[in-house]
């Protein structure tokens, strides 16, 4: 069931029949609400209640237990307490169920004891092959198959909601129908709403991987906390672009705060949030910033246009001149008009309108009504138009004659219509919205979410994605190592020496060096590696030794060496020590590995040398590390203007993705012992990349 889990997220959408197990006469009450929202959403399925002090509930018949109902329900919507949710749940799947639903709480959020229940429905429902939504979770709500697993008091209060195709994912319940009523009330619509939950049966990942293959979405809206496999989200994010469907996600738990507020919500790991970032860029995902964003991007997408060509009809010059700056700050596209269009355009409006999209059709809109509906039909013909947007200000007094307007014009319109108005009251925008206009107040909302539906179509076409066919796994042979571990800041590294051996049985390409303990033994090594060299303190145990003189370079004779190896003997009381031979001038990288509990690994990428960390040009990886997806990234990074020739680039990248790779095969290495490789720098010369400096850190205690 693990890997097919996804399949089965269609009995939780578009289940024939339905059991309310803990059903309530009161639709105010958790077991209450799902029967009355069926009832007035239309689910026209069999829906069942269970309780054993009812014989009928809210007008559906009512069984004593499980055991009593007709045989063949295919969803169990579970509304008791923790405990009882868990032998439900075992009923439920002996009498065939094809999908469940746990609200309560109660279980791996509050600790160990409510943990082991949640482990008890896992398996209950992994070996039954039952699609599991919860524990902990407010549910699922399918606009597209008018089917409603959820008790969410929205439904209950809001007007009847059409599909659309935008599937709207969360780990809260409450962001997830908080967000459906926001967006409702902005033009947004959704194929489906769903709160994950606890996901002790299906994961996001699962609901994610569904969606691909959704043929009712055509884009994805998620709240994220964090998932127990990385690898399992970067499997879905794939599918998804694949199948050209555009992904936004507000993911939380970036702070520490934030971090810790997650895991005592859902039971959630935050996971460290560069390799979100690095998981989002690989796919083409848009990290939205808001839940404001997350409005805004649903009503673009609901528009269903690709916002190659907007024009927009304003009653308020000043204005226009903040729209065309918020178009260009988030890259919408205002259309060049046709000679026609501006032609029919003047013949219009009055002799002191303005022309230049944005138009103008100005204020005289309060003596004439007509002349915005007559400005839209003529915009609408233009053929560089493919989306329009009235922006008004004020007139609140004459809202019902242009709203009735703007409704009358949509009808006639090829192209999408969105309403942006400001100066007036809430209630005018909502009237605008009850009439099925798509509005917002501020026009840089509108266009914002323009913006990111466009830059999500772009990002799918040009992310990275995965290799063709999973990559064989990197084998590394470290039988028989056994490796000093000094503490470092709490940390138990490993030095120079020792990490450049290793890096050598990886087949990483390193200059010449011998380990030395006293001067004379490195003026023989010096004659050994050749002039110019390195001298480099190994013992004690530094990190970051250059900024702190520990690195001594430039030594062309063996006098300089001498005086080098006293100095750095009597300042660091150095009793170990490399002499390198110096490689010659190129540009520097800093890249490394390490374990990572999410992924299994992350790596970062950027410029090196002693001030890597200051010059912020630095970026995280997730596995695997391919060539392509290194090239994306290397191509991200200031230092790539480094590299004159078209294809230094692209060898490069093949290089870096193969040390990568030995490196990931290492952290993975239980055997091996070493959390984590880095090397700082990488020299490029001659277009072939050299180790110049390594250290690693150890997994465990001291060795």
């Amino acid at each position: 069931m693990q890997n097919r889990r996804h399949e089965s997220v269609r009995y939780l959408l578009q289940p024939e029949s339905i059991a309310v197990v803990g059903a309530s006469d009161r639709p105010d009450r958790i077991g209450g609400r799902p029967l009355r929202i069926l009832a007035d959403r239309g689910y026209s399925g069999s829906v069942y209640a269970v309780n054993p002090k009812y014989e009928s509930v809210q007008g559906v018949p009512c069984y004593p237990d499980i055991d009593s109902l007709p045989a063949g329900v295919e969803l169990f919507i579970i509304c008791i307490p923790a405990q009882a949710a868990v032998d439900a749940l075992e009923q439920a799947a002996e009498r065939g169920a094809r999908a469940a639903v746990v609200f309560g709480g109660g279980f791996a959020e509050v600790g160990p004891e409510g943990k082991a229940l949640q482990d008890r429905l896992s398996a209950i429902a992994e070996m039954a092959g039952m699609a599991l939504a919860g524990p902990n979770t407010l549910g699922l709500a399918s606009f597209t198959h008018r089917s409603y697993a959820t008790f969410a008091t929205t439904l209950q209060t809001m007007p009847a909601i059409e599909a659309g195709s935008v599937a709207l994912v969360s780990q809260s319940g409450g962001t997830a129908f908080n967000l459906l009523t926001e967006a409702y009330w902005a033009g947004g619509r959704f194929s489906h709403v769903i709160a994950t939950g606890n996901e002790a049966g299906v994961t996001f990942p699962d609901y994610l991987r569904y969606l691909a293959t959704d043929p009712a979405t055509s884009a994805v809206i998620g709240y994220l906390e964090g998932v127990a496999s990385g690898d399992q989200l970067a499997v879905a994010l794939s599918e998804l672009q694949a199948a050209g469907k555009p992904v936004f996600i507000l993911k939380t738990g970036a702070s520490a705060r934030g971090s810790r507020s997650v895991a005592t919500h859902t039971a959630q790991f935050a996971g460290v949030d560069s390799a979100y970032d690095a998981v989002f860029d690989r796919f083409g995902v848009v990290r939205i910033a808001s839940m404001n964003d997350a409005v805004d991007v649903a009503r673009a997408l609901t528009l269903d246009t690709p916002v190659d060509g907007l024009a927009v009809a304003t009653n308020s010059g000043g204005a226009a001149a903040y729209l065309s700056d918020a178009c260009d700050r988030f890259g919408v596209p205002l259309a060049d008009l046709a000679d026609t269009t501006l032609s029919a355009l003047r013949e219009a409006l009055p002799p002191f309108a303005g022309l230049t999209n944005p138009i103008d059709f100005t204020a005289q809109v309060i003596n004439d009504i007509d002349l915005m509906a007559n400005t839209l039909r003529i915009l609408d013909r233009d053929p560089a138009v493919d989306t329009l947007l009235v922006f008004l200000g004020s007139m609140e007094y004459l809202s019902e004659k242009l709203i009735d307007i703007l409704v009358q014009t949509r009808a006639e319109l090829h192209h999408p219509l969105v309403l942006s108005w400001l100066g007036v009251s809430d209630q005018v925008r909502l009237a605008a919205a009850r009439a099925g206009l798509v509005v917002g107040a501020d026009p840089s909302r509108v266009l914002r979410g323009m913006g990111l539906a466009r830059a999500g179509r772009v990002r799918l076409r040009q992310a990275p994605g995965r290799p063709d066919g999973a990559p064989e796994q990197e084998r590394v042979e470290l039988a028989g190592l056994r490796l000093r571990r000094q503490n470092a800041d709490g940390r138990h590294g490993i030095d120079e020496a020792q990490t450049m051996a290793v890096l050598d049985r990886l087949g990483v390409r390193t200059p010449r060096r011998e380990e030395v303990t006293t001067s004379a033994e490195a003026l023989a090594a010096a004659e050994r590696v050749g002039y110019p060299c390195v001298l480099k303190l190994v013992e004690p145990f530094m990190a970051h030794r250059a900024r702190h003189g520990a690195v001594a370079v430039g030594i062309d004779n063996a006098q300089q060496l001498a005086d080098a190896f006293e100095r750095m003997t009597q300042r660091f009381a150095m009793t170990r020590a490399l002499v390198v031979e110096q490689i010659r001038p190129g540009p520097e990288l800093i890249a490394g590995v390490l374990a990572d509990v999410t992924f299994g690994s992350r790596a970062v990428l950027g410029s090196g040398g002693v001030w890597a960390n200051e010059i912020n040009d630095m970026l995280t990886l997730v596995p695997p590390y391919d060539a392509a997806y290194v090239e994306h990234t290397l191509r991200r990074l200031k230092l790539s203007a480094q590299f004159e020739e078209p294809d230094a680039v692209a060898g490069l990248a093949k290089d870096i993705a193969a040390i990568l790779a030995r490196f990931d095969a290492v952290v993975r290495n239980d055997a091996a012992g070493i959390a984590e490789i880095e090397c700082n720098p990488l020299r490029v010369v001659d277009g072939m990349v050299t180790v110049l400096d390594a250290l690693a850190f150890a997994t465990g205690g001291e060795g």
